[in-house]
This record gives structure tokens, sequence and C-alpha cells, in this order.
């Protein structure tokens, strides 16, 4: 793992244990195993290290989107790499509750996962008319937000409900073309 991700991870952890308004570089180079110095070369400040938390997350979910890409149409790959996220280690998971702190807490931030929604419901809308295409949207948001806040855990049968779902909301869109 880069040093780079070892902060990042760091971070999330200190945002978990401390909440982000009390979170300092210094807790988040200790975490991390670098020094203060360390951590600034990669973040200068921490505003940059939360926006690079944001990042990872983001980013992390566009290249598990290309790679369901590569056997899917882009609304069955949305939500499988949605489901996929629910799948992922506790690391993982701290890393998505962290990021969603920071955005919540910080208009910038927020543009900035705004700015990804709007990409992936432009790409949900060239698959799906309006309807299907906000369905889909909402249907993986709240399984992404229920599982970060622990309100449901999602089993096997719920996941295949929800493939299912898209699967026919996306055979009719192709149907009516």
């Amino acid at each position: 793992m880069s040093k780079r991700d070892r902060i990042l991870k760091a971070a999330a952890k200190t945002v978990s244990n401390v909440g982000i308004g009390n979170v300092t570089l210094e807790q988040v180079a200790d975490e991390a195993g670098v020094s203060k110095g360390g951590l600034l070369y990669h973040f200068p400040s921490k505003q940059a290290l939360l926006e690079g938390m944001v990042n990872y997350v983001l980013t992390q979910m566009n290249n598990t989107l290309r790679e369901y890409q590569e056997e899917h149409n882009f609304s069955i790959s949305y939500v499988l790499s949605t489901l996929n996220d629910l799948d992922k280690d506790e690391e993982i998971s701290m890393m998505d509750k962290s990021a969603l702190v920071a955005i919540a807490n910080d208009r910038d931030l927020l543009t900035v996962m705004q700015n990804h929604y709007t990409e992936w419901m432009e790409q949900l809308r060239a698959e799906n008319n309006e309807e299907a295409a906000v369905i889909i949207r909402l249907i993986t948001s709240g399984l992404w937000l229920e599982y970060l806040v622990g309100v449901h855990s999602h089993g096997t049968q719920d996941r295949e409900y929800v493939l299912r779902a898209v699967k026919e909301l996306n055979d009719r869109q192709k149907h009516k073309e």
C-alpha cells in the first residue's frame, strides 16, 4: 500500500474515532506511522486530506464501475458496483463513512460528490427514461446509505431483488426502443 493510501486510511480511522471536527493532522500522521512533514508532503492541509478521502472513495467507485462495464451496461454496473461496495472490508467501509461525514460538513466536498452523481445520472439517462434512471439511482443510494449508517444489513435475497428489479427496468427500456 502506498504511503498516500496509508495516510488516507489513517484519516478515515481518525475521523471515525474522534469525529471530523476534532481531527488533527498530528493524529492522522501518528495513526499512519508517518511524520507530520510526510503527511504534509501528500496533503498540505486538513482540507486537502479530506478532499483526498472523498476523491479516493469516488475513484474506487468509478474503477469498480469500469470493471463491471466490461460485461454489463452502465445501469447494471452501477448497481453491481454499489452491491460490491457493501461487501468491502471494514477498512473500506470506514473510508466510505468518513468521506460521507466530510461531505456532510463541507459544501465544496459536497460539490465534488454532486459532480460525480451528475455524471452517473447522465449515463443512467442515456440507457433509461428519466423515471427509471431516478429509480435506479435512488435504489443504489438508499442501499449504500443504509449500509453505511447500519440501518439494515442487506442479505443475499435483498440484493437479488434489487438486481432483478433494475434488470427488469432496463429490459423494459430496451423493448420500448
